[in-house]
């Protein structure tokens, strides 16, 4: 049976295994360009009318080349393409129609996230930056109900490598993990997955060297710079801290300051230089640069030399309360809560009351 998830568009069906003592899932995720499958069982016959309502399956997306399941009856039925990560797609009896890579997008709003150390060398996890949810095949485990957990050490490749790769997951702050084996959890995912890794990898979980970070390229044109999340996969939730390789020629970011997060610099290698409202100044490996909040703190980062800059960037991580940022080469003004995000132009100021309209006492209506 086909059941609706309390995620957007999102439904499930399950087959409970005995010598397991646990469910197998797999999830649908309805789109525009056509609804999505990822790791299907087979299904009954009211279960594929409902799926036949809901517009049928435009895509099978496998995590795992264990989870082909009923990926062939179900693309026989609707004429759906087959889709696996580029590395997994050779190890499936069924032939695949397309892949896709690590780190892009394997459809429309859903992030493929490598799991190279796990059980095989092409898993991946499926990352949906609107919802804050990942749907894992293989990689862990629902149990007990509530809680995560590893496969046995014997199926995973490395498991104290795999143990390390699983903090880049940890790193999303994820809300929900959808599992294809156990009980998935609809809340409080982050807290459940660093519970996991700090069991099962002790407290150098939260240690991470400088030639261990992984780098993405962010940001267009002259801010194009070498990106990297340092405190996030390694379970800092109050402080946020990056580095950044910034190319000659390049900006990290445009001039900013903040109203509530105060950040500081620290250059690692390179010579960076800091623009301010009242000057430039060139900085050298080893300094610290202080940004206090308000317009005194107004900088953006460059490289006006030679060679690339490596600099940490480190400032006060508020998701759970608003913070307005401020960027004066533009006349911009970006408000952040844990709801949205806007930028719109700070100017021309508008009154209080700027499209209320006007009230009578027709606005009240008649006693």
């Amino acid at each position: 049976m086909i059941s609706r998830l309390a995620l957007p568009g999102a439904w499930i069906w399950s087959a409970w295994q005995p010598d397991r003592a646990m469910a197998f899932n797999s999830y649908l995720f309805e789109s525009a360009d056509g609804n999505v499958a990822i790791d299907p069982l087979p299904l009954d016959d009211d279960s594929l009318a409902h799926l036949e309502r809901l517009g049928g399956v435009r895509t099978i997306v496998l995590t795992n080349r264990d989870h082909e399941r009923a990926a062939a009856a179900l693309r026989e039925r609707f004429g759906a393409r087959l889709l696996a990560s580029a590395v997994e797609a050779p190890s499936f009896g069924t032939p695949v129609d397309a892949t896709f890579d690590a780190g892009s997008e394997a459809f429309p709003g859903a992030i493929a996230i490598p799991l190279t150390h796990g059980k095989t060398p092409g898993e991946i996890a499926l990352y949906f930056p609107a919802t804050r949810a990942a749907v894992i095949g293989d990689a862990l485990i629902g149990s007990p109900a509530g809680a995560l957990s590893l496969l046995p050490e014997a199926k995973l490749a490395d498991k104290s490598r795999f143990v390390a790769e699983l903090r880049y997951l940890w790193g999303l702050q994820l809300e929900a993990l959808l599992l294809g084996d156990g009980q998935p959890l609809f809340a409080g995912a982050d807290d459940a997955l660093g519970s996991l890794l700090e069991r099962e990898g002790g407290p150098a979980i939260h240690r991470v060297n400088l030639d261990e970070i992984r780098y993405v390229v962010r940001r267009p044109g002259k801010y194009a710079c070498d990106d990297g999340e340092v405190g996030l996969p390694i379970g800092a939730r109050k402080l946020g801290y990056r580095v950044a390789r910034i190319p000659p020629g390049h900006a990290y970011c445009p001039m900013h300051w903040h109203v509530r997060s105060e950040e500081f610099f620290y250059v690692i290698e390179g010579r960076p230089s800091i623009r301010t409202l009242d000057g430039t100044f060139e900085c050298r490996a080893g300094d610290f640069i202080a940004f206090p909040t308000g317009r005194r703190g107004s900088h953006q980062v460059l490289n006006e030399g030679a060679e690339p800059a490596l600099v940490l960037l480190v400032g006060e991580q508020k998701d759970d309360e608003a913070e307005v940022c401020f960027y004066p080469d533009s006349d911009k003004v970006g408000i952040f809560t844990p709801q949205w995000d806007r930028l719109v132009r700070a100017s021309p100021e508008i009154g209080y009351y700027d499209g209320e309209g006007t009230l009578t006492p027709e606005s009240f209506g008649s006693a």
